[in-house]
């Protein structure tokens, strides 16, 4: 009885062994190992190996694309930060209007960042809903468009459901009776806040800001169309530019493990934080 039911349990756990191995972890590898060589060698199957070297052009040429790789979401983090937690609250704690509406709105960036990015975009340029803020203020669009503001103003709208539904998650465990007994030992509605119902709900709202920060870690239409040129110096950017333009398959792979590498930290820290929420 126990080989069938082994035996069944292999069976059931074979098709997403089987996926895993051709189409996540087979590509990596041949990632990790291309970007030990150069150029476009290991596509044209004479690879050259060069060990180190495309990571130690990263850490030197590509130091600052690195920095805004970090840098970008972890300011846009900040702002869903700043604007989520208050949003949560409300949501978990207070009747307000079009609370269905909002709690709905929170699936957004699981569309994807086009609508994001390219609504923006449209909206900055001139002519569109933002032009009467660029004639009253006297201000070029090109002040506002293609900055890093724009990239981190991208970044912070398409995660900030994110920082929301951590957030909410987590006031959501507090019992409403801490609050009372909070209230009845004399404690004013600011101090309970600040003493009782933000420590308590700190795990959620970090595991948020760094699902927010891991997220917006891979984005790539938001700088592209937003951060222009020099705004768009981004890790996920400079990869497209190396594969698709120069063809140099092992600096692209190297930047790809360093964005990978980040990724599954923070990534890991999520899940360990959630974990503890949980």
């Amino acid at each position: 009885m126990k080989r069938f039911l082994k035996a069944i349990y292999v069976l059931l756990i074979s098709p997403t062994v089987v996926y895993l191995v051709l189409f996540w972890l087979i590509p990596l590898i041949n990632i990790l190992i291309m970007s030990f060589t150069r150029g476009e060698s290991f596509i044209l199957g004479q690879p050259e190996y060069v060990g180190l070297q495309n990571y130690f052009t990263v850490i030197g040429e590509y130091y600052s694309t690195v920095i805004n790789t970090i840098l970008f979401p972890l300011s846009a983090a900040t702002i869903d930060f700043i604007l989520g937690y208050p949003l949560a609250y409300l949501l978990v704690r207070r009747r307000i209007l079009f609370r269905n509406v909002l709690r709905a709105s929170l699936i957004f960036p699981y569309f994807g960042d086009i609508y994001v990015s390219y609504g923006l975009w449209n909206m900055f340029l001139p002519g569109g809903p933002f032009d009467w803020f660029f004639n009253i203020t006297g201000l070029s669009y090109k002040q506002i468009l293609y900055t890093p503001y724009a990239v981190i103003l991208g970044f912070s709208i398409f995660t900030l459901p994110f920082m929301v539904l951590y957030t909410a998650s987590s006031l959501s465990e507090i019992d409403p009776a801490i609050e009372e007994a909070a209230y009845t030992l004399g404690a004013s509605p600011l101090k309970t806040f600040f003493k009782v119902i933000l420590p308590l709900s700190a795990p959620g709202a970090v595991a948020g800001f760094i699902a927010c920060f891991g997220w917006n870690l891979g984005g790539f239409l938001i700088p592209l169309l937003l951060g222009g040129v020099e705004a768009s110096n981004v890790i996920t950017v400079k990869i497209v530019y190396l594969t698709l333009q120069l063809h140099n398959y092992g600096l692209a792979s190297s930047l790809a493990i360093i964005l990978m590498i980040m990724t599954i930290i923070s990534t890991y820290l999520t899940l360990k934080i959630t974990r503890v929420v949980g």
